[in-house]
């Protein structure tokens, strides 16, 4: 999926750089060149959306409540603190300058929940002693779309380390 969307990127890339190189041309020979409403090509290039915009709309959406009731209690997970907000106002504060997934709309609600493993947990590719989970989810459904863990991982030298 990330070859897709590089190629899609750099498409859309190619479709704007293109369009600039004709009317800077039009501009350098004081011409006038008619231009026609065209589709935004990186719109037209673009993956479809895996959560749409419902910013505007009235579906009941998970509350803190929701969450920490989900919260798996018997491996020491407690919920730190829950953010409600759109997934553009979370790529502002938490990522900036750094854009956010592709498959998300920016209107989209989500909860930006910090759990706190105090015993420490494991994941795919590693184990740590105590972490922090910064976890992104969809508000409506409840569906995972992005986290990050810091924490002590086990058996490395002193010092927080991050995964993706």
């Amino acid at each position: 999926m990330k070859n897709k969307l590089t190629i899609g990127l750099f498409a859309s890339f190619l479709a704007i750089a293109v369009d600039f190189g004709v009317n800077a041309s039009a501009q350098s020979n004081n011409e006038q060149v008619p231009t026609k409403p065209q589709e935004n090509p990186s719109k037209a290039k673009r993956l479809p959306l895996r959560f749409p915009g419902n910013g505007g709309s009235r579906l009941r959406l998970f509350n803190r409540a929701d969450f920490n009731s989900k919260l798996r209690k018997d491996i020491g997970a407690t919920l730190k603190s829950f953010e409600a907000m759109t997934y553009k106002q979370y790529v502002e504060k938490y990522m900036p300058g750094m854009g956010g997934a592709a498959d998300v709309a920016d209107d989209r609600m989500i909860a930006v929940l910090e759990i706190s493993f105090p015993k420490g947990t494991k994941t795919d590719n590693a184990e740590y002693s105590s972490a922090t989970v910064r976890s992104v989810r969809d508000r409506e459904t409840g569906e995972l779309i992005e986290y990050e863990i810091s924490g002590q991982k086990v058996n490395q030298p002193e010092g927080d380390c991050i995964v993706k």
